[in-house]
């Protein structure tokens, strides 16, 4: 797969962005009162998990090392 730059700058910017959602999502998880709260906010960080999965995929296809968390 070919990827411009500007694609690839964008996938890895993408990428760090994701990261720091699951991060968040699991810190509140942890701190939530509310076991319905912090399920939806597990859910979403394995949600964005995915996309990170996706993001790096495609990076790797496009012969690109993503970034080191």
């Amino acid at each position: 797969m070919q990827l411009t730059q500007k694609e690839k700058l964008y996938l890895q910017d993408t990428l760090s962005h994701e990261r720091v959602s699951v991060t968040k999502c699991n810190y509140y998880a942890s701190q939530a009162q509310d076991p319905q709260v912090a399920n939806m906010l597990r859910n979403l960080a394995n949600r964005e998990q995915q996309h990170i999965d996706t993001i790096t995929n495609l990076l790797q296809q496009a012969g690109v090392q993503p970034p080191a968390h």
